[in-house]
């Protein structure tokens, strides 16, 4: 991989400057000692990783938290039977996609801190009215709102990520936040459960309590990443000076450390590049077979024959299930620098899973038919456990500020869109063996498994243009982090070269 031939440069290029004793004036390397590498990368851990994780975590639990409601009687409560629930949902989706390049494009003129409190505070607050409302257009326009205000943290969850990591260390990094999200679904249906059957009475049904608390600890936790988000590495307060230019020629060395400004060649770039959208296509057909199954999941494993409260209860495996491969495949793809390979894995045992629940047709008392089902549903965890592996591949292979500002937003519109879609794949209409459910999901699958395929090609051929003209991959390393911040190429700059 192109990476481990920066790497062993950089290690020669170590060699040489300490050979000459001119470590900080040679002006090609600063030259550090790998346990001081370590021990500054895990103060960068400490500070980026667990606002994002707080996010994630609370972001399942306000979006996925309606699924909930539903088993609680949500739909009655609000009047909001058949086809209404569904537009409730997916208003989330339309409030999202209407501000989430904008909002994104907050990074290059607010602060991280500022602008990640402020969307998390306020997401919070309308998950929390939500629990007020009475009526349809009440609970459409709470959903509007908060996905408003949710927009923006995957883009910027992907930003701050780039902005700290070289790329060999995205798709774990890039697990550890969003494996989150994972968790939070685990715990929401237990947590669910708690509520919803020893809460009632009050001013508030069972489900209003729950969105009530949910939403409330996300404001708690919104208020608190005010004052513990660390800032870009050229301005963050926790590190000294030494300590900066570690992390930045980190980047250098991989060729992914860029000015933070607004760049109108690299937005153009970034419009034109096929490789834009077609990351985007990957992701629309995967997050919208996640977004499917979780807004619906408690209510297809319901479907089997389990009763409203079991399924709320057995949901957690799942999540649990998913968030075990999500690790493992982190892992597995840094360690090996490939991502498609991977995603082609999850596709094919994606796509087996739906076929098999479409065909399988147990009997309707066959209770070892039900649990057989239940268990297939666990190999759909192959859909949302590569997703961090979808956005690792992305992030990995866009550089400059501006083009990965605008590639990281389209992924999240796209998922908005796939949101919006994936709102209508389970219609009630469908039960109970949701045929043409999973017939979609299935058809979505086999389509992100044919441009993951088409897109390592191209990526390859890129590479291998590169090679030809410009020979193998130079190392670059700053002598200052204002110098490194200076610096304004994007994934066309001759010594970078893309991940497949």
């Amino acid at each position: 991989m192109a990476t481990d031939d920066a790497e062993k440069q950089l290690s020669e290029v170590a060699e040489q400057v300490k050979a000459d004793g001119s470590e900080k004036d040679s002006g090609t390397a600063f030259v550090v000692d790998p346990q001081e590498e370590a021990r500054v990368m895990r103060k960068v851990d400490w500070a980026v990783l667990p606002v994002l994780c707080g996010f994630y975590y609370f972001q399942a639990l306000d979006k996925g938290n309606l699924s909930f409601a539903k088993l609680g009687g949500v739909q009655t409560d609000t009047g909001t039977q058949g086809t209404l629930f569904n537009v409730a949902i997916s208003m989330f989706f339309v409030g999202y996609a209407l501000v989430v390049l904008p909002l994104t494009l907050g990074f290059l003129r607010i602060k991280p801190r500022y602008l990640i409190s402020f969307i998390g505070t306020a997401w919070g607050l309308c998950s929390l009215l939500m629990s007020l409302a009475n009526n349809a257009a009440g609970l459409s326009v709470a959903r509007f709102f908060l996905g408003v205000f949710e927009a923006g943290i995957l883009p910027l969850s992907l930003v701050i990520t780039a902005t700290w990591y070289p790329r060999k260390e995205h798709a774990v990094k890039t697990t550890i936040w969003f494996a989150c999200s994972s968790i939070g679904t685990v715990t929401a249906g237990l947590i669910s459960y708690g509520v919803q059957t020893n809460l009632s009475g009050g001013f508030l049904h069972p489900w209003g309590y729950l969105l009530f608390i949910e939403g409330g600890a996300t404001i708690i936790w919104g208020i608190l990443a005010l004052f513990i988000t660390p800032d870009i590495p050229e301005k963050a307060t926790f590190l000294t000076d030494d300590e900066k230019l570690i992390v930045v020629n980190r980047m250098e060395a991989d060729r992914t450390q860029t000015k933070v400004a607004f760049s109108k060649a690299q937005m153009w770039e970034a419009v034109t590049d096929p490789a834009t959208w077609m990351f985007a296509l990957i992701y629309f057909c995967w997050q919208c077979v996640n977004s499917a199954f979780s807004l619906f999941g408690p209510q297809i494993i319901a479907s089997l024959g389990f009763g409203n409260l079991q399924a709320q209860l057995y949901s957690a495996p799942g999540a649990a299930f998913n968030f075990v491969i999500q690790v493992v495949m982190s892992v597995t793809s840094d360690k090996s620098g490939d991502r498609s390979l991977h995603l082609v894995v999850a596709a094919l045992l994606s796509v087996v899973a739906y076929l098999t629940v479409i065909a399988y047709r147990p009997a309707t008392t066959d209770s070892h038919g039900q649990w057989t089902l239940y268990g297939v549903l666990f190999f759909a965890s192959f859909n949302p456990g590569s997703l961090t592996i979808v956005l690792g591949w992305a992030t990995s292979n866009i550089v400059g500020t501006t083009k990965r500002i605008f590639v990281s937003s389209m992924l999240a519109l796209t998922g908005a869109f796939s949101g919006i879609a994936g709102s209508y794949i389970y219609e009630d209409s469908d039960k109970p063996r949701y045929v043409v459910g999973h017939s979609t999901n299935m058809s979505l699958m086999a389509l992100g498994l044919l441009t993951v395929i088409g897109l390592r090609i191209l990526l390859a051929q890129r590479n291998k243009k590169k090679e030809a003209e410009y020979g193998p991959v130079k190392v670059h390393l700053a002598k200052s982090t204002a110098e490194a911040f200076e610096e304004d190429h994007t994934d066309r700059d001759p010594d970078f070269r893309y991940y497949l």
